[in-house]
């Protein structure tokens, strides 16, 4: 018959291998935290990198939709330019159109100029008075102008520190609209504020639009 002997020990834990233990679970606690941290920072800066690109899109399609309407008309009989002389430069785009009167022989053309005052993205309905602001926190907006040669090829339209001349204005067939934006809050992961560019061609489609 073979005997077993039972070992008992009732020392416990001592102090040192108590203190080890709360050491490594800090330790394992504190990983944790700082992962979850860290993920957290990166989702709340993915949310503002969102909001901030969403903005700047909405803002674009809206002068995008302008521009491709600029110089329609019902009644070709109408002298309606698209970018009236002397109003648009490389910071400022006026457009017109007749949304007023639809091809009416009276009544008063639309005009909407896009301007940045303030860090606001401003459309302005000039007839109308009224001031709509599409995206703020903008750090820039800027206009490109470009018109087809004689040849079918494309040749950059200049405003230089001024704006349009006539034959300039009614030469533009592509417009390069640019904006940049900043977050509404600073990146958790930088301190920065956070900050995107979005820039589009867009064709005139409309009115008598002339060769270089």
């Amino acid at each position: 018959m073979k005997r077993f002997q039972v070992i008992t020990n009732c020392k416990g834990l001592t102090l040192i291998e108590l203190m080890i233990v709360l050491v490594l679970s800090l330790l394992l606690m504190g990983a944790v935290y700082m992962t979850f941290q860290l993920q957290h920072s990166s989702g709340q800066a993915q949310t503002q990198v969102a909001a901030t690109q969403q903005d700047i899109r909405a803002a674009m399609d809206v002068i995008a939709m302008d521009i491709m309407h600029a110089g329609l008309s019902r009644d070709p009989s109408d002298n309606i330019q698209g970018i009236p002389t002397g109003t648009s430069g490389t910071s400022t785009l006026q457009l017109q159109m007749d949304y007023t009167n639809d091809g009416a022989t009276t009544g008063t053309d639309e005009l909407v100029t896009y301007r940045l005052n303030n860090g606001n993205l401003e459309r302005i309905d000039v007839n109308a008075g009224v001031t709509q602001i599409l995206a703020r926190n903008v750090t820039l907006l800027s206009f490109q102008y470009l018109g087809r040669t004689k040849t079918n090829t494309t040749q950059q339209i200049d405003p230089g520190a001024g704006t349009l001349s006539q034959a300039q204005a009614r030469a533009v067939r592509f417009i390069e609209v640019t904006v940049t934006k900043e977050g509404d809050k600073v990146d958790p992961q930088t301190g920065n504020a956070i900050e995107r560019t979005l820039s589009r061609w867009v064709c005139r489609r409309n009115g008598t639009i002339d060769e270089i």
